[in-house]
């Protein structure tokens, strides 16, 4: 029963969030990732540039088709034209992979990069709900957002390890194909919702162990937080503008009514 609402309140708070952001003049957040992701294209294809074109030579010249000297048949036309369209073909898929790499790795390169932006929207958020001033200081906003960019690699790295496990398993018991895609989605969703969610427990001054344990107590809303931002970020530029933002303020009012946003503070921060 608590898990079911748990998860309507995770949907809720996610679905809320868009007009929320709208309502409170926080629109000008979804244009942060936007213009991030572009900086971030622009310089990965700076930078790769030249590697990925030594390494589609190099690729290229190793798929060479031997052709005879003078041979005139159909099939020395044929290995002729391959010859020469290997290193266009060889350049395209080594680009395609290299995105392909780079959209398996966005969300959590989103999450680690946008962890400023994160966490001040998540503080807005709860300011407007609860009333409750957070005075404004960058030494707090960048230890947010660095307990943030940490929280999301030390998920990335766990995920990756479980996925890993899942996989090694699936190929023993191929039959655990169909379940180890539901389950590699719901790790997945869990450790994306646990990054937004723990932007909200970070401001109660909760360790990390902390923090694991308020996520799983209500691992409902956290799952739904987690599986929405999973599949939105699916839709190319849509979703990195939309999602990342909506997270981490869905977070927040998902967890408007509950006593560790209505009560003070357990322990005092230094003590």
């Amino acid at each position: 029963m608590a898990f079911t609402r748990d998860l309507g309140r995770g949907f809720s708070g996610f679905f809320r969030a868009f007009r929320f952001t709208l309502d409170n003049r926080m629109a000008w957040m979804f244009l942060v990732p936007v213009l991030l992701w572009m900086l971030m294209v622009f310089g990965l294809v700076a930078v790769l540039q030249g590697p990925v074109d030594q390494l589609s030579d190099w690729v290229a010249l190793q798929l060479e088709v031997p052709v005879q000297e003078g041979a005139q048949d159909r099939w020395s036309d044929v290995k002729a034209f391959f010859n020469g369209a290997r290193e266009v073909i060889v350049a395209i898929v080594l680009k395609l992979a290299v995105a392909y790499l780079l959209f398996v790795a966005n969300k959590y390169i989103v999450l680690i990069l946008l962890s400023p932006l994160l966490a001040y929207a998540s503080e807005c958020t709860e300011e407007i709900i609860t009333g409750r001033s957070f005075p404004f200081s960058w030494t707090q906003l960048m230890k947010d957002a660095l307990r943030g960019a940490l929280i999301a690699l030390r998920n990335g790295i766990m995920e990756l390890a479980i996925t890993v496990g899942i996989w090694f398993l699936t190929l023993l018991v191929p039959v655990m194909a169909p379940v180890s895609f539901l389950l590699l989605f719901t790790v997945s969703a869990y450790f994306y919702g646990f990054s937004m969610f723990d932007y909200v427990f970070e401001r109660r001054r909760m360790r990390i162990g902390e923090s694991v344990k308020a996520v799983n107590d209500r691992i409902g809303a956290v799952l739904a937080n987690g599986a929405l931002f999973s599949l939105l970020m699916k839709l190319p530029l849509v979703g990195v503008m939309l999602a990342p933002v909506m997270a981490s303020i869905g977070a927040v009012l998902a967890v408007q009514d509950d006593i560790i946003i209505a009560s003070p503070p357990s322990r005092i921060p230094g003590s």
